[in-house]
C-alpha cells in the first residue's frame, strides 16, 4: 500500500549520504518528490527508520543541499527514504529543481527522437 504525501517524479542522478555529516555512501536517485525519493544502490549500511543527510547537487546551478531524511524501507537495490525536517526555502528550492528537471523519461524520449 502506498502512504507517500507526495508524488514522486522519476530521475536519475547521483546523490551523496551522510551519517553525522561524514559522506559514506554514493547511490542514483530513480525518483524524487516533496516528501521524499528512493535510492538505488549496491551496497547498504543502514537500518529502518535510521537517519540519514541526502545530498543533491543541482549542476545546472552549481547549487548542493543536504536534506536530513529517515529510512522508511529499503530491499535488495536500494532504500526509500522521506525527508525529516525540511525549511522552508530549501522546500522552495526543491520545488523549483522538480519542476525544472527533466524526468528520465522524458530523456529516453528526447535521445530516441535525436537517434
Amino acid at each position: 500500500m502506498e502512504h507517500r504525501c507526495s508524488v514522486r517524479k522519476p530521475l536519475g542522478f547521483q546523490l551523496l549520504l551522510y551519517k553525522h555529516g561524514v559522506p559514506v555512501q554514493g547511490g542514483t536517485c530513480r525518483n524524487l518528490g516533496l516528501g521524499g525519493l528512493y535510492i538505488e544502490t549496491s551496497e547498504r549500511d543502514w537500518h529502518k527508520n535510521e537517519y540519514l543527510e541526502v545530498e543533491i547537487y543541482d549542476g545546472r546551478r552549481g547549487e548542493a543541499m543536504r536534506l536530513p531524511a529517515v529510512v522508511v524501507h529499503f530491499d535488495t537495490g536500494g532504500a526509500g527514504l522521506m525527508f525529516d525536517v525540511v525549511t522552508g526555502a530549501q522546500r522552495r528550492r526543491l520545488r523549483d529543481w522538480l519542476l525544472e528537471a527533466p524526468s528520465t523519461e522524458a530523456l529516453r524520449r528526447d535521445r530516441r527522437a535525436v537517434a
